[in-house]
């Protein structure tokens, strides 16, 4: 134990134990004159100047209960944690601290913490198990999508003189609302405003009214918003609008043929060029593949184990989730505020919509670390320090130093618990016997692979199995998109109200 405090634990009840924790003498004393250091810098004594009174004089000012009780309101949670890292246990909410006596410097101090902790899981079959794994394919229509969305990329705009506007179309525009019931529609105005009429950047009837409209021609036309708009004082209200569209620019796409090839990459041909762009499709969607089997894997072994998810870390882990939600609006460069304001709802309603995702998230962290224990895996010091670098880079401070802080504070130690659940999930991935998928299954998994692919995206899993931190913050991602359903006119209310 530490040199300051010593403790024992003793299993309790409802998955509780008990600290009886014993506090040193010296370690007590430090703690009382460091109040009282403190306190010499704010209690005024006649005939001595700040700090420089001696103890008596204050204890004579405010009293030496005073003194102690001071000192052990800011010492109790430092003496707490110390016995907590010491003792290796893992609470998971707020301590019942009790204890009979005040603070002695010459005995010292006793006191008692029960405490609820992270409970055990009981493994059933972890090893062996039968997963459906699908085949990785790439069908040749998702390659041709890929190169005409590359192709897009290298387009040029160019005016449209002698037809109407349609679908796909840019326009430039100016338009004017006005409420049906009287009065402008704040943030209903426009100049120059360029729409890519069909991509949703408006209401749909907007948009819907456009096309069809020649150059600088004008009309005006009456919108509705609808029921589940962001805005609440909109929902149902009924606008004028009048239009203006003053230019039309259509897509002028480059010939797809060798020459694009050479300037959208670094290959000669286009059969080149397709090839890299199937190799690419390919490998994204092996990894999404590899990532959907661990995550399949895993769904198998916590539905095969038995154990209690506590309320305390549901509701911890559902704050994570929004937590992170947030600093990634804030990333996007909205203010989290900002934006339930937009999408009528507030963090605790996020919460709940998380809490199914974080309590199986929560579940499977407690059946990874039984995997970890029975398996006895830990974590390599080389890739809990990879992770510290990432921090590095963002703090400007040394790895060494974040990890020796985090040692100190008992942060590394959860760390490690982390980088020791990713290698259990390898190890139950490793360990699960792939078997085949059924064909209607597999097959709406390959559109779904593809349309990630073709986006741009992260392959779904391919770093972050289910009941890891990393799917949680997607789990809350996904609860935002179902709270917001109409964040695309949102944005464009924004976008309107900016201009």
């Amino acid at each position: 134990m530490t040199e300051s405090t010593a403790a024992n634990v003793t299993k309790l009840e409802d998955n509780k134990v008990r600290l009886d924790v014993e506090v040193s003498a010296e370690a007590v004393k430090e703690g009382v004159e460091a109040k009282v250091s403190e306190l010499k810098d704010q209690v005024r004594v006649p005939g001595f100047r700040p700090g420089k009174a001696p103890r008596r004089m204050i204890e004579n000012q405010v009293g030496r209960d005073y003194i102690y009780m001071e000192a052990l309101q800011e010492q109790l949670p430092r003496w707490y944690s110390e016995a907590v890292v010491e003792s290796d246990i893992r609470p998971i909410d707020r301590p019942e601290i009790n204890f009979d006596e005040s603070l002695d410097e010459e005995k010292g101090f006793r006191f008692s913490a029960t405490v609820e902790v992270r409970p055990e899981a009981t493994l059933g079959e972890y090893k062996g198990i039968e997963v459906p794994r699908r085949e990785a394919e790439i069908p040749e229509e998702q390659v041709e999508e890929q190169v005409e969305e590359i192709r897009g990329q290298f387009a040029t705009l160019a005016a449209v003189e002698d037809r109407p506007v349609q679908e796909g179309d840019f326009v430039i525009l100016d338009f004017k609302g006005e409420l049906m019931t009287g009065g402008e529609l704040p943030g209903g105005e426009a100049e120059d405003y360029m729409m890519e009429v069909g991509k949703g950047e408006l209401l749909p009837e907007f948009e819907e009214n456009v096309v069809g409209m020649k150059p600088d021609e004008r009309k005006q036309f009456a919108v509705t918003f609808p029921m589940d708009y962001g805005e609440e004082s909109l929902r149902g209200q009924s606008v004028l609008f009048r239009v203006h569209v003053k230019e039309i620019k259509e897509r002028d796409l480059p010939p797809l043929d060798d020459e694009f090839a050479k300037e959208a990459s670094e290959f000669e041909t286009l059969e080149e060029f397709r090839g890299a762009v199937r190799e690419q499709l390919g490998e994204s969607v092996r990894q999404q593949i590899e990532g959907e089997f661990r995550g399949r894997v895993l769904d198998a072994v916590a539905e095969n184990a038995e154990v209690s998810v506590p309320e305390p870390m549901v509701q911890e882990k559902a704050q994570e989730m929004v937590g992170s939600f947030e600093r990634t609006i804030r990333q996007q460069g909205m203010e989290p505020e900002q934006y339930y304001e937009l999408a009528g709802v507030d963090p605790q309603e996020m919460q709940q919509r998380v809490r199914p995702d974080a309590a199986d998230t929560v579940k499977k962290e407690l059946v990874l670390d039984a995997v970890v224990a029975a398996e006895g895996i830990e974590a390599d010091e080389e890739t809990a320090m990879q992770e510290i670098g990432q921090l590095a880079e963002q703090s400007g401070r040394s790895p060494e130093e974040i990890a020796q802080t985090m040692r100190q504070n008992g942060t590394y130690t959860l760390l490690e618990e982390e980088v020791a659940r990713q290698k259990a999930v390898e190890f139950l991935a490793e360990n699960a016997v792939p078997v085949e998928m059924p064909p209607e299954e597999a097959s709406e998994e390959v559109e779904a692979a593809a349309e990630e692919a073709l986006e741009g995206d992260e392959p779904a899993n391919a770093g972050s199995e289910a009941g890891t931190p990393e799917a949680g913050d997607a789990a809350a991602e996904e609860a935002a998109e179902d709270i917001a359903e109409s964040d695309a006119e949102l944005q464009a209310e924004t976008n309107k109200r900016e201009d």
